[in-house]
C-alpha cells in the first residue's frame, strides 16, 4: 500500500480577498453632459459607476506560472491574479496582455459592488470633495459574510482624447481662466473575510495619499502593489499579540481576538452610546432579540454599518441570522419589502419613501436618535426585564465615553502614531468594558434558562420557564423564545459550549450554584432563596426555578425506552406495560401519568413556604423535597419535611419546628402499626443516636413509602459518609422522589412493591454492609466527580495541581490553589481546590487524548496532546490562547527546569524530546532517541531520564548517552517494557514498575547493572501509575478486592520497602495520581466510575 502524501503545513488565513478601483467609464466621461460640464454648466445627471480593475491574491504573472511549472506541480492549480483590462480606443491597438477571467471570491457580486461603493450615485463635482469611507457587508448564498471598506476619492479630469488611451504621457486638464474645474470620483474597495474595518480604513487612508499624487497611468500600479502587500499581511490568531506593520505615513494595527470563540472587535464600540439614550440602546437589542424588520437610518453612509454592527457585537455569543444588508443603494430599496426579519440600511433621504410604502418596519434614525414604526403601526416590541435593564443603564451612565476628558491631564503628543496608539489602547479598554456590560446584560435576562433544560433528552421546558418569569416580562420571553436566535443559543447550552456566555454566567454565578452545578439533583429552592423570595418585592408570584423531567411535548413517546421496569401499573386485567425481547417498555398513559404525578409533586415544594422561625434552623443550601400530609406524631401534630441532610416536623397551629433526626444519626427505621379503639394504624419509628425516646408518626396511608424513603436516604447518607462522596445524597433524593412519583402515579397494592424496586442503596446496605475497608475510609477524605451533569462518565486521564498565589491583579478565587483535571476529547475542568469546586467548567483543548500537564510558570499551563499539540492554557482567562506544533506524534511528558529563564522539555512518542524556552516559546534544543516509544522523562542532576518503554535511557541535555537499563535484562519475559518510574535522589533508588508483573523494582543509581529489588503488590493485577510523596511511594493500578477487579493504591515505605497501605479506591483503574504540596494525593478513575478521589497523606 502506497503511503499518502503528507499535506504541506498551510500559511495563516490572508486578510485580503479581492481589492477593486471603481468608477465611471470611459464612454459616460465622454459625452456632452460632460462636455456641458465642463462649459460651466450648473448641473449633472448622475453616471454609471463600473468595476474598473480588479486585484484578487496570490498575485502570479502566466510567465511566472509557465516558468514554475516545470518545478512545482501545485502551480498549475493555484489561483491566480488578474487585472481586468480597460476599454481602449479603436485607433490605437492595446499592447498590454491579452483579457482573461477573473476568479472572484465567493460573496462578492460584482454587479452589485459598483452601487454599493457608489451608494449615493457618481457625479462629477466642480471642486476637490474631501475623500470618504464606508463599510460593506457581502453575504453570500450559505450565510458567510465578507466585509468590504470602500475609500471614495476625487482626480481632475483629463482631456477625453487621451483618458486611459495606454499612453505614457497624459497630462492633467486644466480649465482656462475662469472655466469650471472638473473632478471625478473614484472609488477603492477592499474586501477581506475578516471585519477589521478601522485596520484597512488607515491602510487605504495611506493609499489615498499616494493616488492623488500619482499620474492616471501609475493608479493601477499604485494599487495593485498595495493589494499584494495586504495579501502577504496574515490573519492575526487568537491571543494577547496583535499584528502591526507601517505603511507610511500610518503604523497600521490589526487587533487579534481573545480565544477562537470571540468576535474580531475593530470598531468603535461606544458609537451607538453616543448616538442613543441607554433607554433607546436598550430598545433596538429588544428588536434585534425578537426579531423585527429592522431599518437603520443616516445621513453618514460609515454610520450605516458601524451602528449596526456595533448592536450586533453587544448581542455576541448571540448572533443575528437573518438578512444584513448595512448599506442599501437607491436602486436597492425594494428590499425593505422583504416580509422576513432582516437588518438593513439607508440614506436619510429615503426616512419618508420608505415608512411610507413599508409597514410593520423599525426605523432608527443615527442621526437624531429616534426610534419609530413606519405608518404609524403598533408594533409589539416589548421591554427588556425591569432588574436587567436598569443594571445595564447604570453601568453604561458609569462609562467614560470621551477620550478628550482623559487626554485632558495629558500633554500634547508630537507624534502622530503615538497620539494613534494612545487613542487605541483607550478604545480597546472601552470595547472590553462594553462587551462585558453587554454580556452582563444577556446573562441577567437568559441565566436561568439552564435550569429548565433537560440534557440528556436535549429539550427545553419553555412553559416551566415562562412560569417563573414575572408578569411584566412574560411577553419579552414569549417572543425571544421563538426566535432562531434563541433556538441556536439553546443549542449550545444543550451542548455545555463554554462560550463567553457561559463563562460570565459561571463567574457571576453564588457559592450556592457552584455547588449545585457539582451535584445534579430534582432540586428545590434552597432555604436562603426561600428567605430572599419571602423578603423581596420582585418575587410576586412563586418562581418554580427548576424542571427535572422534559416537556411532554417534545418526546415522541411511543420511542421512549423504559426508564425502570418497575414502573408499571396493576389493574386487575394484568399489567400495562408491554415487553419488548428483554426490555419492559411502560404505555404512554402510564407514562404521562407518572410524568404529571412528577410535575406535581415539585410544584408542591416549590409553593413551601416557611416562616423565618423555621428556616433559622437549617442551612442555607438545604432544600425540602417531600411535605406529608398533617399527622398525629408523639412530638406533636404537623407535617414531616424531609431535606437532604434532615427530617423535622413543621408543627401546625403556630408554625414551628421540631428536629425528628439527621439521617447520619439515624439507628433504626420501622414501619408498624398502633392500636387504636378497635383499629390499627400505621406508624412509623424512627430510633435516633442523638436521643432515647423514638419518634413515632401515625402517617397511615403514606406510612409505606415514607418508610421506604427515610431508608434510602439513611442508606446514602452512609454511603455518602464511608466513599466520602456527597453524589450518593443526590443520588438517593433522586431515588426517593421517584418511589414518590410511582406510588402517586399507580395507587395500587403493587404500588409499593414497585416502588421498593428503587431502594438501590438500602439493598446496597444491607446486602454489602462492610464495602470500604476500614483502612480506605480513614484515609479518603473526599470524592469529586467531575463529570457531573454529563450522560455517561468520562475517564479521569492527567490531574495537576497548581499552588495558589496572591497577587493584587487577580480576583481573590482566582488566587487559590487549582486542580486540572484533563477528560476525553481534550476536555479539560478546574476545581478550587480550597474548596472542591468547580472554579472553570469545561472547556476544550483540541478534540483528542491529553496525556500530560504541566505548570511551566504561575501563569502558564502546558497540556500535551495526543494530536502532537502543546496547548498552553493562560490560568487568569482560563483561556488557550497558544500552540506549539514543533512534534510530529503525541506528546507525553513534561520536565520543567526552573531558573531565569525557564526551561521545559517536553517529549513524544516517536523519541523526540525538545527544550523549549518558557519566556519566548522557541525550541532551544532537539534529542531524537532511537526506538521511539518515549512515554515520560525526568529531569535530574543535569541529565534526562527517559522512559522508552523498553528501557530508560539517561542523556546529558546536550543528548550525550549516558547510561541505559534495559527491561529484557531484567527480566525472563522478553516482552517486559517499563510502565513509569520515580526518581529517589537522596536514597540514590529508581523505582520502576513493569507492565505484566505485580510487583516495584527497585534499582541502585550508583550501579544500574546490579539486579533489583522487588516489592510485591498483593492482588495487583496491572500498574498504571506511581508518584513520590515525602518518604513514599504511591502506586495506582488494578487490583482485586472482595472478588472484583477494582481500582487499587498501593502506599509504599520507600526506606522500608515495603506496602503500609492498600486502598480500595474506585470501582475503575487508578488512571492518573497528582500531589497536592505533599498532604494530599488524588487519584483519577477511568471512564466506568470518573471520579476523583482525595487521600490524607501522614
Amino acid at each position: 500500500m502506497a503511503e499518502a502524501t503528507p499535506h504541506p503545513l498551510a500559511l495563516p488565513s490572508g486578510l485580503l480577498e479581492l481589492c477593486a478601483l471603481l468608477g465611471p467609464s470611459r464612454d459616460s466621461l465622454r459625452g456632452p453632459e460632460l462636455v456641458a460640464q465642463k462649459k460651466g454648466a450648473s448641473s449633472l445627471s448622475a453616471l454609471d459607476p463600473e468595476v474598473l480593475s480588479i486585484f484578487v491574491p496570490p498575485f502570479v504573472s502566466k510567465e511566472d506560472t509557465q516558468l514554475a511549472g516545470t518545478n512545482c506541480a501545485l502551480s498549475k492549480t493555484r489561483r491566480r491574479s488578474f487585472r481586468k483590462k480597460r476599454e481602449k480606443p479603436k485607433t490605437e491597438p492595446w499592447k498590454g496582455p491579452p483579457p482573461e477571467d477573473v476568479s472572484v471570491p465567493n460573496g462578492v457580486d460584482l454587479l452589485a459592488l459598483p452601487q454599493l461603493c457608489f451608494p449615493g450615485g457618481v457625479c462629477v463635482a466642480s471642486e476637490p470633495k474631501e475623500d470618504s469611507v464606508h463599510f460593506l457587508v457581502l453575504t453570500d448564498v450559505c450565510g458567510n459574510r465578507t466585509y468590504g471598506v470602500v475609500a471614495q476619492y476625487y482626480r481632475p479630469l483629463h482631456d477625453e482624447s487621451c483618458f486611459y488611451n495606454g499612453k505614457m504621457h497624459w497630462e492633467p486638464f486644466r480649465p482656462p481662466g475662469g472655466a469650471a474645474g472638473c473632478f471625478v470620483p473614484f472609488a477603492v474597495c477592499v474586501v477581506s473575510r475578516f471585519p477589521y474595518y478601522n485596520a484597512l480604513k488607515d491602510c487605504l487612508s495611506c493609499l489615498l495619499t499616494h493616488l492623488k499624487l500619482c499620474k492616471d497611468f501609475e493608479v493601477d500600479n499604485h494599487i495593485k502593489d498595495f493589494a499584494a502587500k495586504l495579501s502577504l499581511i496574515p490573519s492575526p490568531p487568537p491571543g494577547p499579540l496583535h499584528l502591526v506593520f507601517n505603511m507610511k505615513p500610518l503604523q497600521i494595527v490589526f487587533p487579534s481576538r481573545a480565544d477562537p470563540e470571540s468576535p474580531i472587535v475593530d470598531l468603535d464600540l461606544h458609537l451607538p452610546l453616543l448616538c442613543f439614550r441607554p433607554e433607546q440602546v436598550l430598545q433596538i437589542l429588544t428588536c434585534l432579540l425578537t426579531e423585527q424588520r429592522i431599518v437603520f437610518f443616516s445621513s453618514s453612509w460609515a454610520l450605516l454599518a458601524l451602528v449596526a454592527e456595533c448592536f450586533l457585537a453587544y448581542l455576541h455569543p448571540l448572533q443575528w441570522q437573518h438578512t444584513f444588508v448595512p448599506i442599501l443603494s437607491g436602486q436597492m430599496l425594494d428590499f425593505v419589502m422583504a416580509p422576513t426579519s432582516f437588518l438593513m440600511g439607508c440614506h436619510l433621504d429615503h426616512f419618508q419613501e420608505v415608512s411610507k410604502e413599508a409597514d410593520g418596519l423599525i426605523l432608527i434614525n443615527i442621526d437624531n436618535g429616534s426610534v419609530t414604526y413606519s405608518n404609524d403601526e403598533d408594533i409589539d416590541v416589548p421591554d427588556i426585564p425591569l432588574l436587567a435593564a436598569q443594571t445595564f443603564i447604570q453601568r453604561v451612565q458609569s462609562l467614560q465615553l470621551h477620550h478628550d476628558l482623559d487626554l485632558a491631564h495629558l500633554g500634547a503628543s508630537t507624534d502622530l502614531n503615538e497620539g494613534r496608539a494612545r487613542r487605541r489602547a483607550w478604545q480597546q479598554g472601552l470595547n472590553y468594558q462594553l462587551q462585558q456590560v453587554a454580556l452582563q446584560l444577556l446573562v441577567s435576562i437568559f441565566r436561568e434558562v439552564k435550569n429548565h433544560l433537560n440534557y440528556e433528552h436535549r429539550v427545553f421546558n419553555s412553559e416551566e420557564f415562562l412560569k417563573t418569569r414575572a408578569p411584566g416580562d412574560q411577553q419579552f420571553y414569549k417572543q425571544v423564545l421563538d426566535t432562531y436566535m434563541f433556538h441556536s443559543f439553546l443549542k449550545a447550552r444543550l451542548s455545555r459550549r463554554m462560550d463567553a456566555f457561559a463563562q460570565m454566567d459561571l463567574d457571576t454565578q453564588s457559592d450556592e450554584d457552584r455547588l449545585s452545578r457539582m451535584l445534579p439533583s430534582p432540586r428545590r429552592p434552597t432555604i436562603e432563596k426561600m428567605a430572599s423570595r419571602n423578603s423581596s418585592s420582585l418575587h410576586v408570584t412563586h418562581r418554580r426555578m427548576v424542571v427535572s423531567m422534559p416537556n411532554l411535548r417534545d418526546i415522541a413517546v411511543p420511542e421512549l425506552p423504559a426508564r425502570n421496569s418497575s414502573l408499571r401499573k396493576m389493574d386487575s386485567e394484568g399489567s400495562r406495560s408491554s415487553s419488548t425481547g428483554h426490555q419492559k417498555q411502560i404505555d404512554p398513559e402510564t407514562f404521562k401519568d407518572f410524568y404529571n404525578c412528577w410535575k406535581e409533586a415539585e410544584a408542591e415544594a416549590q409553593e413551601v413556604s416557611l416562616p423565618s422561625s423555621v428556616m433559622e434552623h437549617l442551612d442555607k443550601n438545604e432544600c425540602v423535597y417531600k411535605l406529608s400530609s398533617s399527622v398525629k406524631t408523639n412530638r406533636g401534630v404537623g407535617k414531616i419535611a424531609m431535606t437532604q441532610k434532615r427530617l423535622f416536623l413543621l408543627t401546625e397551629g403556630r408554625p414551628g419546628y421540631v428536629e425528628i433526626s439527621t439521617f447520619r444519626d439515624i439507628e433504626e427505621v420501622r414501619s408498624t402499626t398502633v392500636a387504636f379503639l378497635l383499629l390499627r394504624i400505621p406508624t412509623l419509628k424512627i430510633k435516633t443516636a442523638s436521643k432515647k425516646e423514638v419518634f413515632e408518626a401515625n402517617l397511615k396511608t403514606e406510612c409505606d413509602v415514607w418508610h421506604l424513603m427515610v431508608k434510602e436516604m439513611w442508606a446514602g447518607k452512609k454511603l455518602a459518609d464511608d466513599h466520602k462522596d456527597p453524589q450518593y445524597i443526590q443520588q438517593a433524593l433522586t431515588h426517593v422522589l421517584l418511589m414518590d412519583a410511582v406510588v402517586g402515579t399507580l395507587q395500587s397494592p403493587g404500588a409499593i412493591y414497585a416502588a421498593s424496586k428503587l431502594s438501590y442503596f438500602d439493598k446496597m446496605r444491607n446486602e454489602m454492609p462492610a464495602a470500604v475497608p476500614k483502612t480506605t475510609s480513614e484515609t479518603l477524605k473526599h470524592k469529586i466527580n467531575p463529570s457531573a451533569g454529563e450522560t455517561l462518565p468520562h475517564a479521569v486521564d492527567v490531574l495537576l495541581y497548581t499552588p495558589g498565589h496572591l497577587d493584587p491583579a487577580e480576583k481573590v478565587e482566582d488566587a487559590h490553589p487549582k486542580l486540572w483535571c484533563a477528560l476525553s476529547e481534550g476536555k479539560v475542568i478546574v476545581f478550587d481546590a480550597s474548596s472542591w469546586t468547580i472554579h472553570q467548567h469545561c472547556f476544550r483543548v483540541g478534540t483528542s487524548k491529553l496525556n500530560c500537564m504541566a505548570m511551566a510558570e504561575q501563569s502558564q499551563v502546558w497540556v500535551g496532546s495526543e494530536d502532537s499539540v502543546i496547548y498552553i492554557i493562560n490560568v487568569h482567562s482560563m483561556s488557550c490562547n497558544k500552540q506549539l506544533t514543533d512534534h510530529r506524534s503525541g506528546v507525553t511528558g513534561f520536565a520543567v527546569q526552573s531558573g531565569a529563564p525557564s526551561k521545559v522539555y517536553s517529549c513524544s512518542t516517536d523519541g523526540t524530546v525538545l527544550a523549549w524556552n518558557v519566556s519566548s516559546l522557541r525550541v532551544t534544543s532537539r534529542l531524537q532517541l532511537p526506538g521511539g516509544g518515549l512515554s515520560s522523562i525526568r529531569l535530574h542532576d543535569g541529565c534526562l531520564w527517559c522512559c522508552t518503554g523498553s528501557g530508560i535511557v539517561v542523556v546529558t541535555t546536550g543528548g550525550s548517552l549516558r547510561q541505559e537499563l534495559k527491561a529484557e535484562e531484567n527480566s525472563k519475559d522478553a516482552s517486559t517494557s517499563f510502565l513509569g518510574f520515580q526518581l529517589l535522589p537522596e536514597q540514590e533508588q529508581l523505582w520502576a514498575a513493569c507492565a505484566g508483573l505485580d510487583g516495584v523494582y527497585i534499582w541502585s543509581l550508583r550501579d544500574l547493572a546490579r539486579p533489583p529489588q522487588r516489592v510485591h503488590l498483593q492482588d495487583c493485577a496491572e500498574v498504571s501509575c506511581m508518584i513520590r510523596v515525602k518518604k513514599q511511594i504511591w502506586v495506582g493500578g488494578t487490583g482485586r478486592s472482595q472478588g472484583k477487579y477494582k481500582g487499587k493504591i498501593y502506599v509504599i515505605d520507600a526506606q522500608r520497602k515495603t506496602v503500609e497501605k492498600e486502598l480500595v479506591a474506585h470501582t475503575d483503574a487508578v488512571k492518573t495520581l497528582c500531589s497536592a504540596e505533599d498532604r494530599y494525593v488524588l487519584s483519577g478513575s477511568g471512564s466506568a466510575e470518573g471520579k476523583i478521589a482525595i487521600w490524607k497523606v501522614e
